[in-house]
């Protein structure tokens, strides 16, 4: 049988770290073999590692409502640039993603200029839980946000229970933004008046975390088939009370976003780019993510991509970073800085969000799956320059910083979308 594309080199399997070839037909993944395959067009991986393409399950695409910041053109572009071949996009535009019609309008402006996979979260509102069964056949997983974000108010933790029936009957997952609003504007009152970037950490303490976490897991009792995530883990304190509630026999993760995982709170000073929510945390806390990441813990590798202008960021103080330029960067340092095998970084980058997604189809490399790869050079540094990025916001939080390797192909269903470094889609 002659493919379409061979890709030789290593490859990370469900067992493992193997030499072998690749061969994809028609979009998939049709023959895995130590050697002998034919195809059109042959890559050779070389050095480089072969991974299932990455799957970010939190992203923010920013259209529609948000065109200047982003879209899903510049935004999936920056995301194949990284080696993501599927991003789950958030609800929280300028107007919410919590009905039939809003969704609808969202996936045909993906359709209509996406390169690699989209997938849409739809948002739960106190004020409109019925529309969620409605809506669970267009979207992959509900979104709640226990504090303020755009377009709507904190979801009120004792209608939590209420939502969470509804979702559970609908068999998807449901991410959580665990912070808790009463305790932030607490801490705002206490603070008022100060103005430096490295206190927005206490602007929004760990309390604030830690409070939201405790009431979510409380309220899942009564649905303990639920399957939910916490987003954006960022404190020692989470992983311990997620892995208690993991021991009483609810299902629950959580996911680490690409900077808390780098950064400490001490990368604020000075520096409001950096400032997002929940905050950058302490040395110790950025520590044990990792440490949790490493060990399963922490279940999802996510960036939260959430671009804003530059200038927008100095003038509004808004809160959020782009990361899908630098997935791959990010990966090189996990695997070459901080020990992590490849076969744990396609659990959490790939295997696992998929899963979490419900997406079947991909998130490993085997027979019958899309032929989504993202193949890593860990021979070939990078500085991170401005001038190479594809989000429209146009900077990373990673400017200057150099990492020990970056994606030189990325191919989504068997198309390449990043070839020899350069993203072609």
């Amino acid at each position: 049988m002659r493919h379409d594309l061979v890709v030789e080199g290593r490859v990370v399997t469900p067992s493992g770290l193997v030499e072998c070839e690749v061969g994809v037909s028609e979009g998939r993944i049709a023959e895995v073999r130590k050697q002998g395959l034919a195809g059109e067009r042959r890559v050779k991986a070389g050095s480089s590692i072969v991974f299932p393409g990455f799957v970010d399950i939190h992203v923010h695409m920013r259209e529609p409502g948000w065109e200047k910041k982003e879209d899903f053109r510049t935004g999936t572009r920056a995301a194949a640039h990284g080696g993501v071949t599927t991003v789950a996009d958030m609800p929280n535009n300028p107007v919410p993603i919590v009905s039939l019609e809003e969704v609808e309008r969202k996936r045909k402006l993906a359709k209509a200029k996406a390169v690699v996979g989209v997938e849409l979260y739809g948002g739960v509102r106190p004020d409109r839980l019925d529309l969620i069964p409605r809506l669970s056949d267009d979207v992959r997983a509900f979104k709640v946000y226990m504090s303020s974000t755009t377009g709507s108010a904190p979801f009120p933790s004792l209608e939590l229970p209420r939502a969470f029936k509804a979702i559970v009957e609908t068999q998807k997952p449901v991410s959580l933004h665990c912070e808790d609003q009463l305790v932030i504007d607490r801490a705002s009152r206490q603070l008022e008046g100060v103005d430096r970037p490295d206190l927005y950490s206490d602007l929004r303490p760990p309390e604030a975390e830690a409070k939201a976490v405790s009431l979510a897991m409380g309220s899942m009792v009564g649905t303990p088939k639920l399957r939910a995530n916490v987003c954006h883990a960022s404190t020692r304190e989470t992983l311990e009370l997620l892995g208690e509630a993991t021991a009483s026999g609810l299902s629950v993760t959580c996911e680490a976003t690409l900077h808390h995982l780098y950064f400490s709170r001490k990368a604020l000073e000075g520096n409001r780019l950096l400032q997002t929510n929940p905050p950058l945390r302490a040395e110790d806390d950025r520590a044990e993510l990792v440490r949790g990441l490493r060990d399963g813990r922490v279940s999802f590798l996510v960036t939260d991509h959430a671009p804003h202008l530059a200038e927008e960021k100095g003038e509004q103080g808004l809160s959020g970073v782009p990361g899908l330029d630098d997935y791959g960067h990010m990966v090189s340092w996990l695997m070459k800085r901080q020990g992590f095998e490849p076969r744990r970084v396609a659990q959490v980058a790939s295997g696992g969000p998929a899963s979490y997604l419900g997406l079947s189809d991909r998130g490993e490399i085997s027979v019958g799956k899309r032929a989504d790869l993202a193949i890593l050079d860990l021979s070939s540094s990078e500085r991170v320059d401005p001038d190479n990025l594809q989000t429209k916001c146009g900077w990373s939080p990673y400017e200057g910083v150099e990492f020990p390797g970056r994606i030189r192909w990325t191919f989504v269903a068997g198309e390449p979308v990043v070839e020899d470094y350069e993203v072609v889609g």
